[in-house]
């Protein structure tokens, strides 16, 4: 099975540089047109499942992105939730306070610890994993993608060392048991 998984389009808060966890902001104009993009990108894919973030800005994603299709949502593909940070800038926050995200997740701001949102990213594989599909598409979030990605090569992979631009395409697959990384394209 080839899993697509797609970062959403620029938001209103990507364009802000706020911070946005779980708040329910829309795609700007630029974030549908990189969606269709996206979109373009995949219309010669047969999809047998799509899923997407039960956050708005993933929604548009895939409604702009393959509009011929349904799909279903869950609350598992949401990004990690920030807590009090959400649509606050990101710059709002120390140095010090940084490296303890890095490390620990939000709870120092009553989000969600690292560890809780790598259970519900690890959750949902487990489910992808009982599907017989060929082609899955998931419209997902930044820290989403990238920890996914994170799990399939087995360690944390430096977020300055790989660019995930908005509807940015990680393509896994999973076959005799086991993930592998296929592809990471880019806008």
């Amino acid at each position: 099975m080839k899993v697509y998984i797609i970062r959403h389009g620029e938001s209103e808060t990507n364009l802000k540089k706020q911070w946005t966890g779980w708040a329910n902001v829309h795609l700007t104009k630029a974030g549908k047109a990189q969606a269709q993009k996206a979109g373009e990108r995949l219309k010669n894919i047969r999809f047998d499942k799509i899923f997407t973030s039960d956050l708005v800005r993933a929604i548009e994603t895939a409604t702009n992105a393959l509009p011929e299709y349904s799909y279903e949502t869950s609350e598992l593909l949401r990004e990690i939730n920030v807590g009090e940070l959400s649509c606050n800038p990101l710059s709002c926050i120390t140095d010090d306070e940084r490296h303890i995200i890095a490390k620990d997740g939000y709870v120092i701001f009553n989000g969600e610890s690292k560890t809780d949102f790598t259970n519900r990213i690890r959750k949902f594989m487990r489910e992808l994993e009982m599907l017989d599909c060929e082609n899955v598409a998931i419209f997902t979030h930044n820290g989403w993608l990238r920890t996914f990605l994170d799990e399939v090569v087995g360690f944390h992979i430096p977020r300055k060392t790989v660019m995930c631009n908005n509807c940015t395409t990680g393509i896994f697959e999973y076959i005799n048991g086991a993930w592998k990384m296929h592809s990471w394209i880019n806008l």
